[in-house]
């Protein structure tokens, strides 16, 4: 079925605005070997996000356990996060790159 000129036209609109925001996602197209778009690659940092995530849970716990004021709430907080980051990256089903 041939598209008519008018779909033509916003077709390669699209395509003009597609390769504009995000040409890493176009190139990939273009070539065969398509890429995730911007919204759903992750950030290249993720490793070292889980990193301090765990390493400051490990330190409130050691806070917690040594009897520092605000241990507690701090190891609670440290829960938290390191569970909200790894979780994060756990979720994603893919590796970090």
């Amino acid at each position: 079925m041939a598209l008519g000129p008018e779909d033509e036209r916003r077709l390669a609109e699209l395509a003009e605005q597609t390769r504009a925001a995000d040409p890493h996602f176009a190139l990939g197209l273009g070539a065969g070997d398509p890429h995730p778009p911007a919204e759903y690659r992750r950030p290249r940092r993720t490793g070292l996000r889980v990193v301090l995530a765990l390493t400051g849970f490990a330190l409130a716990v050691f806070l917690f356990a040594t009897g520092a004021p605000g241990g507690g709430f701090l190891a609670a907080v440290g829960a938290v996060l390191a569970l909200a980051t790894v979780g994060d990256f756990a979720g994603s089903g893919d590796r970090p790159d």
